[in-house]
């Protein structure tokens, strides 16, 4: 390949080398996906609140919560599957779940894909009082697969930009070492 087409090809490859670092960079930035909620509600005399969140497996979720007028309230998560036996009254099992409290923490990671569902019960003995509550929340969900995508995207963006701008010798000539200096004459 004539030096001239070579040289006309370089700039090009850097252009792509940039794209692909562009891509790569982002996939890589929205690989860890962030969604901050906040929700203010109330929990009806005899009744439970609930959120439903469609998660991935290894997905976040923090958060706080607080009732308005200190009075206790229960918190739990479920699964899909706990959740129906919930409804139906065959069961009150979850996979997360806090006390009766008037405000709480929450740290949760979900194990599998899921609808999960984020309940708020009365607290004892306030089954026929409405209650009032604030609940501020984060899901956070890792994609493996967008994080290894945009790996590989950045390392063929710095190989594609390197072969851009790397100087290179032209073809058919071949370097010879320069012979060693004469030694001097006594």
């Amino acid at each position: 390949m004539p030096a001239g087409a070579m040289a006309r090809r370089k700039p090009a490859l850097v252009v792509v080398g940039l794209v692909l670092l562009v891509v790569g960079g982002l996939s890589v930035y929205e690989s860890n996906v962030s969604h901050f909620y906040q929700s203010t509600f109330n929990i009806l005399p005899g009744k439970f609140f609930k959120i439903t969140a469609n998660l991935r497996d290894q997905t976040l979720i923090t958060g706080q919560f607080q009732e308005s007028s200190g009075r206790a309230v229960g918190f739990r998560i479920m699964s899909s599957v706990q959740f129906a036996a919930f409804q139906t009254g065959q069961g009150n099992a979850s996979l997360y779940a806090l006390g009766d409290t008037a405000t709480g923490s929450v740290s949760f990671t979900s194990s599998v894909p899921d609808a999960y569902y984020l309940l708020f019960l009365h607290g004892g003995g306030l089954q026929n009082v409405t209650q009032a509550v604030t609940f501020q929340r984060t899901y956070v969900s890792p994609d493996e697969f967008q994080l290894v995508a945009g790996i590989v995207l950045l390392a063929l963006g710095f190989v594609e930009v390197y072969w851009g701008v790397r100087p290179r010798a032209a073809r058919g000539e071949i370097e010879v070492p320069a012979p060693p200096p004469e030694p001097p004459a006594w």
